[in-house]
């Protein structure tokens, strides 16, 4: 009986020893822990937090404290919990500017240089492959750039390389996403991981690799499927129309008048079935930089009547180029756009849009000097949205 509770007793202790398990994680006493992964031969794994990141504390509950996940550190890292706030910097590490956490680093604590690196929540067996490759020379960090300046550039290596540069160095990774994409072909880009690549940077149609894209996007979309390929393309397009309309006028940039100007053109040459209407407000666009509100008003009127008022878009416009009446047009000028506007306002049934059209008409108004008149169309605007606001009980 008692060799039956002396079991017992040590199986307890044994189970709540494996449920508790969890990384390592050492306080950032740099010297000490510098040298204690040096004596064990290991790399530093530190992981960068601070006690506002719920994040960076549900990595440490949910991730760290897996039993897997803490066998595989404790055995090849010596780990580090390092408050980015709290805690004395590194500053001789090798190491950016952080910026963004939780961020997970892996130092090589002979070099003090950082061999491998991951910025953001991650799961438990991507938990496992970070720390594999940041013990893998070819496949961390340090590794890949070396193959990369010995002049390897095939997929097997970029994809991988931009992902763990743009956690780290994101200056590095523009350079060599430059670099990637000039060299792209309309097969490369067909395969799957480099246009999911394109998905997420390709955000600019005066790239060559979007122009690449866009040439040669039903060829494409055979390997990568005919709505994900549009919808790319037309949601860059789209974006960068509303933009470069938005942003030309602010600040008479000259840097802003020349992209729209080239932005323009590139629509120009596409066979984009938005083209003309995109055109018409670029056009528009120009005339407001070049503060000629007559000629926004005239172009208003014939965008209204060649497109209608029913056209969610066409409010929209209507709208950007009403509030630059509102901050640059004369009384007058501002008057005729609230005609303009008052024309969208009558077509809307939704609430929510209308009230904010009549909140815009309030404001134009006010900039031309009718504060009563602005006032009155206040209180309309507010009852739209409540119909019992001004009720008396």
């Amino acid at each position: 009986m008692r060799l039956f509770f002396v079991f017992l007793s040590v199986w307890i202790c044994g189970s709540t020893y494996a449920q508790d398990r969890s990384i390592r994680l050492e306080k950032a006493d740099w010297q000490r822990v510098i040298a204690k992964a040096k004596e064990e031969n290991k790399l530093l794994f530190i992981d960068c937090n601070a006690v506002w990141c719920n994040p960076c504390k549900a990595l440490v509950k949910d991730v760290f404290s897996r039993n897997v996940v803490a066998d595989f550190y404790n055995e090849n890292f010596v780990s580090v919990s390092y408050d980015i706030e709290r805690d004395k910097s590194p500053e001789f590490l090798d190491m950016p500017k952080i910026s963004s956490i939780p961020l997970l680093l892996f130092v090589n604590p002979s070099t003090l240089k950082i061999v491998h690196g991951f910025l953001g929540g991650i799961d438990e067996s991507g938990m496992l492959e970070l720390g594999r490759e940041a013990l893998d020379g070819k496949r961390n960090l340090a590794g890949m750039r070396e193959r990369y300046q010995a002049g390897e550039r095939g997929e097997a290596l970029l994809i991988p390389y931009l992902r763990v540069l743009k956690s780290l160095y994101y200056g590095e990774y523009s350079e060599v996403l430059a670099g990637y994409f000039k060299d792209m072909t309309v097969e490369r880009l067909a395969i799957p991981e480099n246009w999911s690549l394109f998905e997420k940077e390709g955000n600019d149609a005066l790239m060559p690799v979007f122009q690449l894209a866009w040439h040669g996007r039903e060829q494409i979309a055979t390997k990568i499927g005919d709505e994900r390929v549009k919808s790319k393309l037309e949601e860059v397009l789209t974006w960068q129309v509303k933009d470069n309309v938005g942003r030309v006028d602010r600040g008479r940039s000259e840097k802003n008048y020349q992209k729209l100007v080239a932005f323009r053109d590139c629509i120009n040459s596409m066979d984009w079935k938005e083209r003309d209407f995109s055109l018409f407000v670029l056009n528009m666009a120009e005339m407001a930089y070049q503060g000629d509100y007559d000629d926004v008003l005239k172009y208003l009127k014939r965008f209204i009547k060649k497109y209608g008022v029913g056209d969610e878009k066409v409010g929209e416009y209507v709208y950007i180029f009403c509030e630059k009446l509102k901050e640059n047009g004369s009384p007058e000028q501002i008057l005729s756009g609230i005609e303009k506007l008052d024309r969208v306002v009558e077509s809307q049934k939704d609430a929510g849009i209308r009230s904010r059209l009549m909140y815009l008409k309030r404001d134009m108004l006010r900039a031309a000097g009718y504060e009563k008149e602005a006032m009155r169309v206040d209180t309309l605007a507010t009852k739209i949205l409540n119909p019992h606001f001004y009720d008396r009980k």
